[in-house]
């Protein structure tokens, strides 16, 4: 009748019969088949088969290889020793990142990053637009000499000169279609 420790050792029952388990888990697998008889029959049964498979196998031969190493050493004392080419500078940094995808995924999102941050165009550089931030604004002028139109005239008070903002609104009577 199975146990509850063939749940664990039954996954292991055929490297037990390959004698490729630890010692630590060999030695606990064989206290667990001094107990379990189902387990027990199941590494004879194994066994049985590896021995099948094993008798199926034709001899092999060992292989004659006497002129193997006169050919090699011939090889290389005919060709001219080749300079070995140093690595790129950027290797020692893409050796610790090649073949561990996360890192090799952050590396790259980093370097985007970084791209994106420096190539941005901010406030201060050539090309860059200035920010309009939203602050007080004084109405200098309303006056007008046709009585039917009217003139705004707004500006940003306590700016430096470059960074002044004035606006000026001409609204035309309600009737006329004119167009400059």
């Amino acid at each position: 009748m199975p146990q509850l420790t063939c749940l664990w050792n039954r996954p292991r029952l055929e490297r037990y019969a390959d004698g490729t388990l630890g010692l630590s888990v060999t030695q606990s697998v064989k206290n667990h088949l001094n107990h379990c008889s189902d387990c027990r029959d199941r590494v004879e049964g194994l066994a049985h088969l590896k021995a099948l498979v094993r008798s199926a196998l034709p001899e092999v031969a060992e292989p004659d290889w006497t002129g193997f190493w006169a050919g090699i050493d011939a090889r290389l004392s005919s060709e001219e020793p080749r300079r070995i080419q140093p690595d790129p500078w950027w290797m020692p940094f893409w050796r610790p990142v090649w073949g561990h995808p996360r890192l090799a995924m952050g590396s790259v999102m980093v370097v985007a990053l970084v791209a994106v941050l420096s190539l941005w165009p901010l406030p201060g550089r050539q090309g860059g637009m200035p920010v309009a931030w939203a602050g007080p604004v004084v109405v200098q002028d309303v006056d007008t000499p046709d009585p039917d139109g009217s003139v705004m005239v707004y500006s940003t008070p306590d700016q430096a000169p470059e960074q002044a903002l004035t606006v000026i609104w001409l609204f035309s009577p309600a009737g006329s279609s004119e167009e400059s």
